[in-house]
């Protein structure tokens, strides 16, 4: 039972590696949450990210992240994984709002 276990989360990690998504896909979803605002004050927040932010893409091998900040804050937060990147605000960024 233990062998069948290992085996599966050695095929998980194996298919994790293959399937993660790649830079310009997180790009894309990050971009998707930014121009989708709730309220003024993230509407602003957007525009400011989207002209001055910063962006940084990490890859942990079977997943990925993306996150893009303004003045050091990060406002959206994005993992990949499996080809699915899920991107959100992050809540200082909600908490702003």
């Amino acid at each position: 039972m233990i062998r069948l276990l290992v085996l599966l989360l050695i095929i998980a990690g194996v298919a994790g590696y293959f399937t993660r998504p790649q830079e310009a896909v997180m790009r894309e979803a990050a971009e998707a949450v930014l121009q989708d605002p709730q309220n003024i004050s993230q509407g602003l927040e957007s525009i400011g990210a989207t002209l001055a932010g910063d962006r940084a893409f990490s890859d942990y091998y079977v997943a990925t992240k993306y996150v893009v900040s303004l003045n050091g804050d990060p406002v959206v937060q994005c993992w990949g994984y499996f080809q699915q990147a899920n991107c959100t605000r992050t809540p200082q960024a909600q908490a702003a709002s």
